[in-house]
């Protein structure tokens, strides 16, 4: 039988296998270049039918590809990987997208992840071009080599056969071939492209980088089946910082999908670590620079890792939902979401108390418009028990984030009917305080909102708007001075668990607001709108309003909360004129 009609099987592989294991002579026609790694280009081979089910299987899902055959260099030795939920979100996010541009940290496994789809994507393809390319040539050939290791420990029916390769690519039987490059002004003109990987984007220097992309992306661009990933950590404003500020990650305004993974989300990364990190790397602004995912140097983020870990893992996508008794349409509205427990058609009675935390933009594609929504409710009684820092029975409440709207392309017209709408046909205005910031158009707000005959301006939550007035005016006016204690508050209060955050979108913002390099708080590159109504809100901690609310759900929780409340005020160390009003409290239940 020659060579080309031969009929090849796993079983009849394994049988040449064991032979060259064992130093009998054996036909290794199967093999490229008699190497038992790499398959030969061009054999017969005969899938049973449950390797053609398991092929079938890993060609439509990349996850079950990497979780079930990916090998990879370990400490322990080249062994299969387990993927961590954010290399799960990396390997959906390329397989979906046409165009991906991803930030991340280092030290996350971003290599072996790329390394991963772009091996599924040689083999279960046919007739692809598939470019890596790099700020150095040796970056690129570190994920060649990823993907050879990948390939070589493959099941022999899952790999292509190979028709040729080197160190810098591989070409296979069924028409994909792999180049790398490291980046320079005429990398790959020539060549027809249909995927680009581009990695550690933003360090390539840019008198290259910018006329490679130029010439490279309109050739993408015009293919319906190509694509773009480009990954990389920050290196200041540059091509890859204007890339993922128009993603879908931040402005929206081109076509990239924007994905995002920090250095908190690899399991047993904390503060303990971080400290640990930053006395070996000798200072925090060096652990900022290789780990804090920050375009602008020298920032200082507001919260610790400690309160963003605690965030991410009760945080989630908040949903939209059809408002039943309201005269808005469902798409004037659908930038409302809510979390996905939260059922915004309840009928709410008066000892539900809500806080909307408004801030406003021009609706012209730029800034968000935000209403970000919390209920008020008790701690709980695990949390009671171990709090240490409390005066009152206020200290025992938090605010827990419900919903939001979030839209840059609403006018404050169209805003103002969802507010509407939010607090005469959702909420109840007798309970509900809105805090508005009112440095920009929250007068031309007020003034739609009060066109509602229910409308009263009590329901708006009021401030002194600067050091020396002498009354509070309706609603929220910042300053340099006053933003910095917001900010600090807000860390204070999320970190006591009295400010929960539940919306992934909020959070993201949150994450990447701190101290830019002239000491102002604000989003490092990145929007802030959400985590500016968190800042906000802050005020209504200090308000007659908060205390009222207090007051009206203390004596509807359940028993076992309050009997935890009043034990722990009773048992700390206070006046004698507090105790007598806490035991007054205590006889009332």
């Amino acid at each position: 039988m020659g060579l080309k009609t031969k009929i090849w099987s796993s079983k009849l592989v394994q049988t040449v296998m064991d032979a060259i294991e064992e130093g009998r002579d054996a036909d290794t026609s199967c093999f490229w270049s008699n190497n038992p790694e790499y398959r030969a280009a061009d054999i017969n081979f005969d899938l049973t039918k449950a390797e053609t089910e398991e092929f079938v299987k890993c060609a439509n899902d990349v996850c079950y590809f990497a979780n079930k055959y990916a090998h990879a260099m370990t400490d322990d030795g080249i062994a299969n990987i387990t993927l961590r939920p954010y290399q799960e979100k990396m390997l959906n996010a390329f397989s979906d997208n046409r165009f991906v541009v991803m930030l991340a940290s280092r030290q996350i496994g971003k290599t072996i992840t790329s390394g991963i789809f772009l091996a599924w994507y040689l083999c279960f393809h046919f007739d692809r071009n598939l470019l890596i390319v790099a700020n150095k040539q040796a970056t690129a050939g570190e994920i060649v080599s990823k993907i050879k290791t990948i390939i070589a420990n493959l099941p022999f029916f899952l790999k292509p056969g190979v028709v040729s390769g080197g160190a810098l690519g591989l070409k296979f039987d069924n028409g994909c071939r792999l180049f790398s490059q490291a980046t320079t002004k005429t990398a790959a003109i020539g060549f027809t492209i249909h995927l680009l990987y581009a990695d550690e984007f933003a360090h390539i220097q840019n008198n290259f980088v910018v006329p490679f992309y130029r010439s490279i992306y309109p050739t993408l661009s015009s293919s319906q089946i190509s694509k773009i990933i480009i990954s990389s950590t920050p290196n200041g404003h540059n091509l890859f910082h204007k890339i993922y500020k128009g993603s879908s990650a931040m402005d929206k305004t081109n076509t990239y999908t924007g994905i995002r993974v920090d250095w908190w989300e690899v399991p047993g990364r904390d503060d303990a670590w971080k400290e640990q990190e930053i006395a070996n790397l000798g200072s925090p602004e060096l652990f900022e620079q290789e780990y804090g995912n920050k375009f602008i140097a020298g920032s200082t983020m507001l919260l610790s890792a400690k309160i963003i870990e605690f965030s991410a893992r009760i945080s989630t996508a908040h949903v939209f939902r059809e408002i039943y008794d309201t005269k808005l349409e469902d798409h004037q509205y659908s930038d409302l979401k809510w979390h996905p427990t939260f059922d915004p058609n309840k009928i709410w009675d008066n000892t539900d108390k809500f806080a909307i935390s408004v801030d406003l933009a021009d609706g012209v594609g730029r800034d968000y418009t935000v209403f970000n929504i919390f209920k008020l409710e008790s701690v709980s009684v695990a949390k009671i028990k171990k709090k240490k820092s409390f005066n009152e029975e206020q200290d025992f409440f938090r605010l827990r984030q419900v919903g939001r709207f979030h839209s840059n392309i609403k006018s404050i017209e169209d805003a103002a009917e969802i507010l509407d709408m939010l607090l005469f046909d959702v909420f109840n205005p007798e309970t509900t305080t809105v805090v508005m910031e009112m440095n920009f158009k929250g007068n031309y707000m007020l003034e739609k909102i009060s066109k509602n005959p229910e409308f009263f301006p009590e329901m708006f939550l009021h401030t002194k708007h600067t050091i020396k007035a002498a009354r509070e005016s309706l609603g929220v006016k910042l300053n340099r001075d006053n933003k910095q204690t917001y900010c600090r508050e807000l860390k204070n209060l999320m970190d006591a668990g009295r400010i929960v955050i539940t919306c992934e979108d909020t959070l993201e913002e949150l994450a990447t607001f701190g101290l830019d390099d002239n000491g102002n708080y604000k989003g490092q590159g990145n929007h802030d709108d959400l985590a500016m109504s968190c800042v906000n809100l802050i005020t209504y901690f200090d308000s007659s309003d908060f205390y009222e609310h207090v007051e009206d759900v203390i004596d509807h929780i359940s028993e076992k909360l309050y009997t935890a409340i009043y034990k722990k005020l009773e048992d700390s160390p206070l006046d004698n004129d507090h105790l007598d009003t806490i035991r007054w409290f205590g006889s009332q239940a």
